[in-house]
């Protein structure tokens, strides 16, 4: 199986990046070496709900590929693009479990390019992006301000940098408010099983129209205590939903 064999290679070189305190990851990685898929899914679903991470997503895609548990599988590698945007394993077994699911489906990536950009660079990035440059920033106003010669080549020099800098503070603002957003909102639902359920409103009318279970489904918004779920399918019909019925990420 093309998805486990590519994955199983991928496990051993994030093994040594991630926490080795993590018992929970360690121990699905042993499960995984002995083949003892049915385990290593049931400890990598606990690790997400503990620590979630590209590695233990990545890695709860691969045990269920081994189940053939596609649904969930494509769910596990999609969550790990979350964290990785432009990491290339995780997205070629995405492809390959919506293909299991739905061989005329077309796979294509869950985030634009333009965000698979600003989420590349990391939160960390874009917080020390904000603080050299508010603080580049200050300096450049305070120095035009303050200083009485105007005309002086310092103070030209300023001047012209004070644009630049508030643009490069006004991206990098853009991007921690881009991340932030981007972990703390879930946007995408997959359909656990062919037989889920969709409905017109909650507790409504069934919906006769089916969704095809390779499909991504774009999370409008929940309903009161998040037990229903308004998705938009690809054929951009709004359907409800129960909430245990998708996974969402």
């Amino acid at each position: 199986m093309k998805v486990v064999f590519l994955s199983i290679l991928f496990t051993f070189s994030i093994a040594f990046l991630s926490n080795s305190k993590d018992s929970l990851f360690v121990k699905g990685l042993d499960e995984m070496l002995e083949e003892n898929y049915d385990a290593a899914q049931n400890t990598f679903h606990n690790d997400v709900l503990k620590s979630p991470s590209f590695s233990s997503y990545y890695n709860l895609g691969v045990a269920s590929g081994g189940l053939e548990e596609w649904s969930k599988a494509k769910w596990a590698f999609e969550s790990a693009l979350k964290f990785k945007p432009l990491n290339g394993d995780a997205q070629f077994n995405a492809e390959f479990v919506t293909q299991k699911l739905s061989p005329k489906f077309n796979w294509t990536h869950p985030y634009p390019w333009f965000e698979r950009v600003v989420l590349g660079f990391g939160a960390n990035l874009w917080l020390f992006a904000v603080i050299i440059s508010s603080v580049f920033l200050a300096i450049l106003v305070y120095r035009v301000t303050s200083n009485p010669d105007a005309k002086s080549t310092l103070n030209k020099w300023c001047l012209r940098l004070l644009g630049p800098a508030l643009v490069l503070f006004l991206i990098s603002f853009y991007g921690i408010y881009a991340t932030n957003k981007h972990y703390t909102q879930k946007r995408f639902a997959i359909v656990k099983d062919d037989h889920t359920p969709f409905f017109i409103s909650p507790n409504g009318v069934e919906a006769s129209d089916n969704v095809d279970p390779g499909s991504r489904l774009k999370i409008i918004k929940f309903f009161k205590d998040d037990t229903w779920v308004q998705v938009k399918s690809d054929r951009n019909e709004l359907l409800w939903a129960k909430s245990d019925d998708l996974y969402t990420y």
